[in-house]
């Protein structure tokens, strides 16, 4: 019994280990999206969690669910939200339904200095038509801390407010269900000095041109929009220059929670996130 216990135990950890996408959404990326596309997305680079999804599936036929596309926050990984994706996972969705990539270095980079690079948006935005073609339909996204305002504008298109680089029209209509997770939408109450990640330009204060450029506009992030955020949260905060910091304008709901710090409104509300995605209702 021993044995198989540990034998169970050593699986599942290798199983995370080598998480990444499967080889046929891999071929389908290099296909449809240009050579070196799949290992763009797969990241293997940053080791154990730099991706997943796609499972056996025959590319460009629809899936059974709606695919979940979810965006790391700051300094994070894909797998990072294994919890997250186990959740979707335990409820019906499969390999085919539930996908992830890494934008950035996975924390190589001080997070005093990371900030919301126009690379980082070029990436989730090809992701995100990457997958919605691959399964021929519409996404849901959730994203989470960062990668709300990064998920946003790769969504919005248009100007990077950093390079000047030309992004395209809004992805709108690739995208039903949006769902930011302690987002930092309006910045973080932690930026004090305009420096690093907290710049002006491309970083977290709540005046930078990038959220400026991503608040400045309203409804394009889906068809439909819901907002998680906390009182408790210590990381983006509840509030940023008089605003809720985790909301979105337009929004259709949001859902606050009492006294959670940020790492609990990401990993504590995932029945919430769940409810959202397929009923629109928590």
């Amino acid at each position: 019994m021993r044995s198989t216990k540990r034998s169970v135990v050593f699986l599942a950890i290798v199983s995370i280990a080598t998480s990444t996408i499967s080889p046929t959404f891999k071929t389908y990326l290099d296909t449809n999206f240009g050579q070196g596309v799949g290992d763009a997305v797969a990241r293997t680079d940053v080791g154990g969690g730099g991706s997943y999804g796609g499972g056996s599936h025959e590319g460009g036929a629809p899936t059974s669910r709606q695919p979940v596309i979810i965006v790391h926050g700051i300094t994070n990984n894909a797998g990072n939200f294994d919890k997250i994706r186990d959740h979707f996972l335990s409820k019906g969705y499969t390999d085919e339904d539930i996908y992830g990539t890494t934008y950035g270095d996975s924390g190589k980079t001080n997070v005093l200095f990371v900030t919301m690079e126009c690379s980082y948006v070029k990436h989730i935005r090809m992701f995100i038509q990457a997958v919605a073609s691959y399964t021929g339909s519409k996404v849901d996204i959730l994203g989470f801390s960062m990668g709300s305002p990064i998920a946003r504008k790769a969504i919005l298109g248009g100007a990077c407010v950093d390079t000047g680089e030309q992004l395209g029209p809004p992805l709108t209509d690739l995208v039903d269900t949006f769902v930011g997770i302690a987002g930092a939408n309006y910045g973080s109450f932690l930026c004090f000095v305009p420096f690093g990640s907290c710049n002006m330009v491309n970083g977290m204060s709540c005046l930078s041109r990038y959220l400026n450029d991503i608040n400045a506009r309203r409804r394009y992030e889906g068809a439909h929009i819901f907002t998680i955020y906390s009182t408790g949260d210590d990381k983006v905060g509840y509030q940023a220059c008089g605003k809720i910091a985790s909301a979105i304008e337009g929004q259709d709901q949001a859902f606050q929670k009492q006294g959670l710090n940020h790492d609990g409104v990401m990993y504590g509300t995932v029945d919430l996130q769940y409810n959202l995605v397929n009923s629109h209702a928590a």
